[in-house]
């Protein structure tokens, strides 16, 4: 009988995780725009044609951080264009990375920001989660300090 009344119960359990599930991979809107995203060696190519800095995005599907960011942060239009003013973007999901960047930028919290100068080089790391007005800052923060 009690084996029975798990069964019984594991189904209902199993139904609410996956709405859960379902949730989380819908919490960024459609419309959403995010940052154009580019793959490493084609955003190094032109951030140096173009002098911008390069920010690489390290994140995966269950990460709930990694959601947030992404929907409260770089689909804000505010960011987007003091984004796109100065930087490139490169996403990688930690979870299907043939490059192993994960593992050559030693990430371990999710989500990770990598900074990197026109020329590679790095410029700042931020482990975690940022608001609006930080990620702004760091923006800032990262073009006067790297200025060539």
């Amino acid at each position: 009988m009690n084996t029975e009344k798990k069964r019984k119960l594991f189904p209902g359990r199993l139904r609410g995780l996956m709405a859960l599930l379902f949730w989380l991979g819908s919490a960024l809107p459609a419309g959403a725009a995010e940052f154009s995203y580019h793959g490493l060696s084609e955003a190094l190519r032109l951030a140096k044609a173009q002098n911008k800095m390069v920010m690489i995005f390290f994140w995966a599907d269950w990460c709930g951080y990694c959601i947030q960011i992404r929907r409260e942060v770089f689909s804000d239009p505010a960011v987007r264009e003091a984004f796109d003013r100065n930087f490139l973007a490169v996403s990688v999901d930690v979870e299907n990375d043939p490059e192993k960047l994960a593992r050559k930028f030693r990430v371990r919290p999710l989500p990770t920001l990598i900074f990197l100068k026109p020329d590679g080089e790095p410029a700042g790391f931020w482990p975690g989660a940022a608001d609006r007005e930080t990620f702004l800052k760091m923006l800032e923060y990262l073009l006067e300090n790297n200025k060539k």
